[in-house]
């Protein structure tokens, strides 16, 4: 009995030890996740700011400093509170995301969905495709609504979506948005050099101080290039202009050899 006692006592620290060495692991995984989440969109300034006040918090009570502690504890509750009534929507449908892919996915994948690590190799962006199929739709004053991903997670914000996977080639992007085919309502998704999805919803822009004359397309174009990194291609039905909407800001009436200059800028050369 005294020898299992012993043992015991000699085991537990290290049990102790393992589990703290466990507890800063799955800290750090879960911070790197939310980071993932959030990169690229508005809720990222927010992300951090509280991040940075929490590590104060923590070092300022690991250092005795009982009131600034107490405030900053305070400080930490309010703002998540905070966060959960600015960014409801976002966190819905981050919940459901989750909740979706723990459906659907195997066990082994677990680790791999939470860090949101991409295994499948990245073809080359076709933008000389892109914009040939642009230059095609705008002459024929049929409206189209392209997204292109760089860093953020756009699954997040893309509804309704159905599900493609095939090449970047113009005369599909053309059939795509021809107005008597049945998919050409909503938004074409274009992410790692592939076409993703097509009849995608987008969240749509609740300014304010938009010109009256927008239309949906780049109402939802806006809305999301106001939530997160991604490039998105306008093109009117009823004046056949091209529109890019990035960072925030939406830019009318551009060229397409405008248009082809910033994606080579932004996404790569042409291939």
């Amino acid at each position: 009995m005294n020898f299992i006692l012993e043992s015991w006592e000699a085991i537990l620290p290290l049990m102790q030890f393992a589990a703290r060495i466990l507890d800063v692991i799955l800290v750090v995984i879960i911070v790197l996740w939310l980071y993932r989440l959030t990169k690229g969109t508005s809720a990222i300034p927010v992300f951090m700011g509280l991040l940075a006040i929490y590590v104060i918090w923590k070092v300022v009570t690991f250092m005795g400093m009982t009131i600034l502690g107490e405030l900053l504890g305070q400080f930490i509750g309010v703002g998540i509170l905070a966060i959960i009534i600015v960014f409801q929507q976002e966190i819905r449908n981050f919940l459901f995301s989750i909740g979706d892919r723990a459906n659907i996915d195997k066990p082994k994948r677990w680790l791999e969905n939470i860090l949101s690590i991409r295994h499948e190799d990245k073809s080359p962006l076709r933008i000389d495709e892109i914009i040939a199929a642009v230059k095609k739709l705008a002459s024929r004053k049929e409206g189209a609504l392209i997204v292109l991903q760089r860093s953020s997670d756009l699954t997040l914000h893309l509804q309704s979506s159905t599900k493609l996977n095939a090449d970047i080639l113009a005369p599909l992007i053309e059939a795509t948005f021809h107005k008597d085919n049945s998919m050409h309502d909503g938004g074409m998704y274009i992410a790692i050099g592939r076409i993703r999805a097509v009849r995608c919803v987008l969240p749509v822009s609740q300014r304010n101080d938009l010109p009256p004359e927008l239309g949906m397309r780049h109402r939802a174009a806006l809305g999301l290039a106001e939530k997160t990194d991604a490039i998105i291609i306008v093109v009117s039905e009823e004046t056949g202009l091209i529109s890019m909407a990035r960072d925030g800001e939406l830019n009318r009436g551009i060229t397409s050899e405008h248009l082809l200059e910033v994606l080579q800028k932004e996404l790569g050369p042409v291939v």
